[in-house]
Formats: C-alpha cells, structure tokens, sequence
C-alpha cells in the first residue's frame, strides 16, 4: 500500500499556507507539501488547506483522501509433499486486503469428496487424508474470504498438482 500523496497547490496570490492532513500527524506550511498516511489500514482523511494572502485575506480547500487495502494474494499450482523441506504443503499466500478471521478452504478428491478443510490460512495441506499420504495427481479445491475493505464475500476455486 503506497501511502504518499503529493499535494499541488494552485492557489494564487498567496504567501503562508497551512496545511493539515487528518491524520492526527500535525500541520505543515510547505507551499506544495507530501504527505505519508497511515498504511496499517484503509482509512479516509480530510485534508485542509489555509491559504493567506499578504494583505491577510484567507481562504480553505478541502479534499477527502481515500486509502483502501488492496487485495494481494497467490496461489501455488503445484506442490510436492516429498519431505526435501521445500513446497511441503499447499497453502494459499495472503499478503492484504482479506478477513483473516473469516476464511475457509476445502480441497476434495476427484469424486468430489471434502479431504481436507482449513479455517486458517497460515496452515497449508500436507498431503495426507485420514493420516495417510494420498496419490499423486490433481486435486481441486475451494477458498471463501471476505475483503477488509468492502465485506465482501470472495469464492474461488481451482486445482493443484500434488507431485512425488
């Protein structure tokens, strides 16, 4: 999330701005300032501009900025539960903009039989069902999020490769 915005004043016959960001970060009175918003989450801030002319007259500018989380995340097509210590288990990667607290994933086999199923997305498949490596070859599987940013609710599916 790029947080920095840069400000271009166009007012015109002013000498001393005031600047302030609402963010709780103070004010500045650079004629065209940059400012770096929060970035830890999605927010809306109103930014106001005082600008005064040498004989004293002032005038305000407002502007709402609007930072929202994007939604980043991958997921791995193949994966080989071969005991190397690399690609172990099949797991989504979800840098930001999703509820980790409401998240499923479920991977069936090919009669369409739920093998495994997760409610956290820091633990990935290993492989087995019923405490049993499983064969190689395809299996599908099916992911549901909701978005920290608008709710909602995000469906995917696909398929992964486990090799040996």
């Amino acid at each position: 999330l790029n947080t920095i915005v840069e400000f271009d004043n166009t007012s015109i016959d002013a000498t001393d701005y005031e600047w302030s960001f609402g963010d709780d970060t103070g004010s500045t009175t650079q004629e065209s300032p940059a400012h770096l918003f929060p970035d830890e989450e999605s927010g809306v801030y109103l930014v106001q501009l005082i600008a005064t002319s040498p004989l004293g007259c002032a005038d305000t500018a407002y502007a709402e900025i609007s930072m929202e989380e994007q939604l980043i995340y991958y997921i791995p097509n193949t994966f080989t539960p071969d005991g190397d210590d690399f690609n172990q288990t099949f797991k989504p990667i979800f840098t930001s903009g999703y509820d980790l607290y409401d998240f499923t994933m479920l991977l069936f086999n090919r009669w369409g039989e739920v093998i495994w199923e997760s409610h956290d997305d820091s633990v990935g498949w290993d492989g087995t069902y019923g405490g049993r490596m499983v064969q190689a070859g395809v299996y599908t599987w099916t992911i549901e999020f909701k978005t920290s940013a608008s709710d909602e609710r995000i469906s995917i599916n696909g398929h992964v490769n486990l090799l040996k």
